[in-house]
């Protein structure tokens, strides 16, 4: 997440999103008192304890909101990025397993435990992306979203909201194709009931399985 209380805005990195992407772009925007918490390439933590004890850079707004002065977050422009629930899923797969044979050796078994087994399917890259932008009512709480099948175009837009121009986006944290990286029936509707809430509110067809 990015806090930037020198131009007004506030970037929420939900998982898998291209969020290493925008925070590249953003960066040369902030000033030493903005914020920014991240821990993949580098590590990064905002100067507020209970927030940096989370250890990763993929707050919510609801992680957020109550070390903000009242009102401050809806005086702010904040936007995310969301993703078809299915890109969504194959993207962590290729990632998650990346450099092991886990895909290799039984690519659907292992891709259905992630979403199956206790332990692994509320893990921070799993968790479905309305629960990082919305309330405790369900109700959206940024400014605006990106979509990120068509990123690049929606730049345009961004740096219209912030009032400054924005460096084109680089290939950031991009995993390498994998071949057993691809969805059977079974699969797909796990995928569409673990993420419900998602299609519906982001306007994803659930039907359109690759």
């Amino acid at each position: 997440m990015i806090l930037s209380f020198s131009r007004g805005f506030t970037f929420i990195a939900v998982p898998k999103t291209g969020g290493h992407a925008l925070r590249t772009t953003l960066r040369p925007l902030l000033t030493p008192n903005d914020w920014e918490q991240c821990t993949l390439f580098e590590k990064r933590f905002f100067p507020v304890a209970p927030l940096a004890a989370f250890g990763h850079g993929h707050l919510s707004f609801r992680d957020v909101e109550p070390f903000l002065l009242p009102g401050q977050w809806d005086r702010m422009t904040s936007f995310a990025v969301v993703r078809s629930p299915f890109d969504r899923f194959l993207s962590f797969a290729r990632f998650a397993w990346r450099g092991g044979d886990a895909m290799t050796r039984d690519p659907l078994g292992t891709m259905k435990a992630a979403l199956t087994a206790p332990a692994r399917r509320d893990h921070i890259l799993l968790r479905p992306q309305h629960e990082f932008v919305c309330d405790a009512e369900g109700r959206v709480r940024t400014t605006f979203l990106l979509r990120h099948e068509s990123l690049a175009a929606e730049m345009v837009r961004l740096s219209a909201a912030l009032g400054a121009p924005l460096a084109p986006l680089e290939a950031v944290n991009v995993s390498p194709e994998t071949p057993g990286a691809v969805l059977d029936a079974e699969l797909a509707e796990l995928i569409r009931t673990r993420y419900a809430r998602d299609f519906a509110l982001f306007g994803y067809d659930p039907a359109a399985a690759p």
